[in-house]
């Protein structure tokens, strides 16, 4: 195991992916559901992104046309995404789909998506149902064959980018067990539908399947394994997000109490203040450490996939998604306190942080279904996500 560090390569890397947002108009003109709104994603930025850093084939092999690099490099980009709040399909294409397409076997279908998606193709998992549950024993959408052909029928919530993904990667049920399906955005009986979010940085929506046509991805025993793996891998990405998009809070609160005066001293100066932004400060720093050891874990799994690195990374998964949920959220809170009246505004852009925090959160499972989930690795109890 290598200590994820930022080494010189990942600020560079860092230094650029930043410059590349610096050029980006941010969130504002692409949030979800407002009135003459330019769409959920700002296509310039992710051509950007793509261009001089190659960030949707940033973790995909070189033979598949991508860059190669390491998780723990993909997570700095993660950070940096999540700390401007960037509307680019990067959670959708990268930290879900791409992830579930690592996971599996063989070269197939799988090896080929990939390319695609390191070409330009956006694609998004579609996995919860009607419950609400990440949990993939036993999903209510059937897939179907016929022959060579298969068809999926069944629908799917909280699918992230559902509506403008080129791709629909689908946990579906089948006689053997789960499986895993690609949906092109084409499929006849395929419907997509926007959704009503409370973090209108991030676009959600609900895919109906009417006998769509689809391709299988993964088939087999051992597919509900690996994409719980590829949960885990996506968790490690949220995680680094929300570290960043904590500090980002912690660095504007910071600038703001040194700049906002009240009875003639800057309210960075009253122990109050000092006392609420080191308190955000360490659960931060802790949080990140807890990220940094979950990037190196999905790089130990990367590197060596069995049952061993596999447990290791979902407990470090569990671990970083509990204390980077609770860090973010009590910064998005702390912070918007620090800021007073100004901070409850339209146009501070505190409460779409703090929208964030609480829709990251409850995705991928609460901070209290991870440590039951800690709990059932540790023997105590039947873990659940």
């Amino acid at each position: 195991m290598t200590a994820m560090l930022l080494t010189e390569e990942r600020a560079g890397l860092r230094d650029v992916v930043r410059r590349c947002l610096e050029r980006s108009a941010g969130p504002r003109p692409y949030l979800s559901g407002e009135a003459g709104g330019r769409g959920p994603h700002d296509a310039e930025l992710w051509r950007l992104l793509a261009d001089e850093v190659g960030v949707p084939g940033l973790i995909v092999a070189e033979e598949s046309g991508g860059a190669g690099a390491t998780f723990a490099d993909l997570a700095v980009v993660a950070g940096e995404l999540g700390r401007t709040l960037a509307p680019v399909p990067f959670f959708s294409t990268v930290a879900l789909a791409t992830t579930a397409l690592l996971v599996q076997d063989g070269e197939g279908p799988a090896a080929e998506l990939l390319a695609r998606i390191a070409r330009g193709a956006t694609a998004t998992l579609a996995w919860c149902e009607d419950d609400g549950s990440w949990d993939l024993s036993s999903p209510a959408t059937a897939a179907h064959q016929d022959g060579d052909r298969w068809t999926l029928t069944g629908r799917k919530l909280l699918v992230v980018d559902a509506v403008t993904a080129d791709l629909l990667l689908v946990a579906a049920r089948t006689e053997e067990g789960p499986g895993l399906f690609a949906v092109e955005r084409e499929a006849a009986g395929l419907v997509r539908e926007a959704a009503s979010t409370l973090d209108l940085t991030r676009a959600l929506g609900t895919v109906a399947f009417d006998a769509a046509q689809a391709r299988p991805v993964g088939l087999g025993p051992g597919v509900a394994r690996r994409l719980g793996t590829a949960l885990d891998l996506a968790i490690v990405l949220l995680a680094a997000e929300q570290v960043e998009a904590a500090q980002a809070r912690l660095d504007d609160a910071v600038a703001y109490a040194k700049q906002r005066v009240q009875f003639g001293r800057p309210i960075g100066g009253f122990q109050a203040i000092k006392h609420t932004l080191v308190d955000v400060l360490l659960k931060v720093e802790m949080a990140r450490s807890a990220g940094h050891a979950a990037a190196d874990a999905a790089d130990d799994y990367l590197a060596d996939p069995g049952e061993r690195t596999a447990h290791r990374l979902a407990a470090a998964a569990s671990v970083a998604k509990a204390m980077c949920s609770e860090a973010f959220m009590h910064a998005a809170e702390e912070t918007l306190h620090v800021c007073g009246g100004i901070g409850f505004t339209w146009e501070h852009d505190a409460h779409l942080y703090y929208r964030r925090a609480k829709s990251t959160e409850l995705f991928l499972g609460t901070p209290d279904q991870h440590r039951d989930r800690l709990a059932g690795h540790a023997g105590l109890r039947a873990g659940r996500r």
